[in-house]
Order: C-alpha cells, then structure tokens, then sequence
C-alpha cells in the first residue's frame, strides 16, 4: 500500500496547506448465520480505501476514496481542499505529532483468525444451534445463531513527521432463541467475543442462551415498589453505553451532558470505578492507537465514584484546555474522525452472584431491559419496561416480566453497594452486575 501513499504525499506536497494527514485502511469481514442446521446467510467483504484531512488557512477538509489509483487520490486531494476553503476558521485545528514508538500488541491480532478454515467457523456457528435444542426440549425456536469476525490493518501518516501502523482482528459468537412452555414463549439471548476464534465455546454459548429462556417461563408481575435491586453485568452495559455521553469532551465543549458530572464531582458511589482503554484485549475497540495516531492509553474515567476526566481526542482537548487521551474514534475511512469511547468498562469487584442476592434480601434480579433507547442522554432519567427474577429471603424466588423499571442514571452509579465479580465485555463497553439501593418499579 505505499504506492498509494507516495501518490498522495506527492499530490499534497505542491499545495499551500497548513497541516495534512492521510489514513489508509484494509479491511476483511466474515459473518454466517444458521437455521435448521443450514447455512442461511454468508457474507464475506473486503475493503480497502484512503482518507485525507487537510488543514488549509486554519480551515478543515475531509475526504476518501475507495480507488487507490492516481486519478481519484488526486480528486480525493482537491474535495479535501475545496471543502476547507468553506468551512469555518478554528486555530484549535491541528493534528497530533509523532510521540514516539507505539506499543506492540500481538495479542490485539490472533492468526488463526485467518487460518481457521471457514468450515470450521460455520460449524461452529451449527454447533450454537444444535447444543441449544439439545439441551432442553422446551427450546422451540431459533431467530439467529451465528458466527462472525472482523479484521483491520490501518496506517496514518502527517506532515508533522507521524506515521503509524497497526493491524487487529476480533471474532464473536450469538445465539437468539425462544423457549416455550404451553402457549408461554420467552426468549434468550447470549454472545461471546475473543481475539482467538478457537478460544470461543460454541456448546457453553447455546447452553447459556438456553437456560436463559428457560429459566424465564413462569414469570408473573409484582406489585410497585422500590426495593434493592441486583442489576446483572448484561444490563449494566447498556446503561454505562447510555451514560457514556456523559464523559465525551464534545459533549461537555457543546453543553450536552448533565452539569452534575463534571470532573471533580462524586457523583457516584465510592465503589464505583471507570475505566477507558484502548489497551484492552478484550473489548471490540482495542487498538494500538487512536483514530489520529495517538497511542492507546488506559483512562481513569471515575475513581471511587469521582470524576477524573474527559475523554478527549486532540480537538476538544485544545477546546476544554485538557490532556488528550487518545479518545479519536473513526467508523471507517469513508467518515471523519469524532470524539467517542474506546473500550469503556466498570471495575470487578470481588462479590460473588450469591452472595449479591443474599446482601439483597427482598428484592429484584433485573436480567433485561426494553426500550433503553428512550433514556435521556443528557439528564439521564429514564423509564423502561424490565424482566428479571424476585429475591425472597436472599434467594431467587421466581421469574418477573410485565414491569417498569424507572429513575436516572446518574443517581443508579451513584447508589451502588456492592461490585460483582462476574466481568464482562459486550463489545466496546464491560462491566459487572451491579447492587443498588431503591430502584423504582412500576407493577400490577
């Protein structure tokens, strides 16, 4: 891929610029999904292509190109040039220097990844299905078993002597279904990711996915109440991917994230710790660095319950007056960079499921949410329908649907008593289950 880059820096050299960076990308994917022991979908892509970002009178331009030949880089240039002759002037328009040698992370990208023979990936994707219907006659149905990966080699170069080169690859492994009992119907739903293909377990996978729809056939509804409630890690995700916003140097330059959290605030519970990183093996978004070249670093987000920083990319670094922390994120080449999370994660702590619900005493295992999408990113209130199981005496006592669960995000971090041991990455974003006091739920 250098002659590609030769081209451009050659095209880019004859042009009155301030600042230019260029970013190349290959890219390979594989996705199967299964039904009925066939193969129902196979998807194999590959895609390669060239962005450029130019800063030209203190102006920014963006643009790509999937051709690598000389005609559209040059195009590709001259877009990039025209659009910053329109934009608006900023002086906080720059891009990153070099800051030395990155740091090697082999394990970031497994060969076998390349090498498992992809009858073997659609086996494993057949094996989900299987061991799920297997293991308890109840199981009536699947929506979608399946296999995937994703491989990506990217290098950025800039006027300011940075040049970088990284490569990473990750598989994951899911299983949707339905279990039935009479005319009841629940559904279970459970994934599993690794850098290493053979260190996925598609047996265990369809295993854990069928107990979860099992376990859920009887549930009835409970009265309104607030109640302690045990949150499990899988709804912990999705509620720290909502509250993520929160800690964005966008989102605090633009004003729209709550004033509560801000960097010196204990806001949350004092066992309650954050992390970002880039460094991460087992979050989807590990990578030697950041969307700009920056290398990767671990990010103290909250330290026992108080905020630490902003993750910032080197833009709204210079606008809030803070350090950047490797936090550019870009979608594609064909998108410009943006300000987001890496790998963002809640600590473990040392707690134990059991002994979670038995700290509980009377009150509720939440194991799904609906409608999450509805949270108000800003303020982080929120109003949800929720399914889960009733906690008696410490124990579980039987399944619940039919609820609401309701209140703000920002308060629920900050209501934490205990850390659960049960890590876990869904994607990008990792955590725990989680012990809070008096959640609000909305009943018969």
């Amino acid at each position: 891929m250098s002659e590609p880059i030769a081209m451009v820096k050659d095209i880019l050299s004859k042009k009155k610029l301030d600042q230019w960076e260029i970013f190349l990308q290959r890219s390979s994917s594989f996705r199967v999904e299964t039904k009925q022991g066939e193969t129902d979908f196979l998807q194999k892509a590959e895609l390669s292509g060239m962005a450029v970002r130019l800063i030209k009178n203190r102006r920014m331009g963006f643009s790509f190109s999937s051709d690598l030949g000389f005609a559209s880089l040059k195009q590709t240039v001259d877009t990039a040039e025209s659009i910053a002759e329109v934009t608006s002037e900023d002086p906080d328009y720059s891009f990153p220097g070099s800051s030395g040698p990155v740091m090697e992370i082999s394990s970031l990208f497994c060969p076998e990844i390349e090498t498992v023979d992809e009858l073997e990936k659609i086996s494993m994707a057949k094996t989900i299905e299987q061991t799920a219907f297997d293991h308890d006659k109840r199981v009536s149905a699947i929506r979608s078993s399946g296999y995937a990966d994703f491989i990506i080699e990217a290098q950025i170069l800039n006027s300011l002597g940075l040049n970088i080169k990284g490569k990473a690859g990750i598989s994951r492994i899911w299983i949707e279904l339905m279990a039935q009992s009479g005319a009841e119907q629940e559904m279970g739903y459970w994934t599993s990711q690794a850098r290493d293909p053979k260190m996925l377990d598609p047996v265990k996978l369809g295993q854990t996915a069928a107990d979860r729809a099992i376990r859920s056939l009887g549930g009835k509804a409970i009265p309104s109440t607030k109640c302690p409630a045990l949150i499990e890690n899988s709804v912990v995700v999705r509620l720290l991917e909502t509250l993520s916003n929160s800690f964005i140097a966008e989102s605090h330059f633009k004003k729209t994230v709550s004033p509560r959290v801000s960097i010196g605030s204990e806001v949350f519970s004092n066992v309650v710790n954050i992390f970002d990183s880039g460094l991460e093996i087992d979050g989807s978004k590990a990578f030697p660095f950041d969307g700009e070249g920056v290398p990767s670093q671990v990010t103290t987000v909250v330290d026992r319950g108080k905020i630490q920083s902003y993750l910032a990319d080197n833009y709204y670094a210079k606008k809030l007056k803070t350090g950047r922390t490797a936090n550019s994120c870009r979608s594609g080449f064909d998108s410009a960079p943006f300000n987001g999370v890496t790998n963002l994660f809640v600590k473990p702590g040392n707690a134990s499921q059991s002994d979670m619900i038995k700290d509980v005493g009377s009150g509720i295992l939440i194991t799904e949410v609906m409608g999450l999408h509805t949270a108000n990113p800003i303020s982080g209130d929120f109003s949800v329908g929720a399914a889960g199981f009733k906690i008696s005496g410490g124990r579980i006592d039987h399944p619940v649907k039919g609820i609401a669960i309701a209140g703000n995000i920002i308060d629920l971090f900050g209501s934490v008593k205990m850390v659960g041991a049960d890590f876990e990455f869904f994607g990008s974003f990792g955590a725990p289950s989680l012990l809070v006091d008096n959640l609000s739920i909305s009943g018969e």
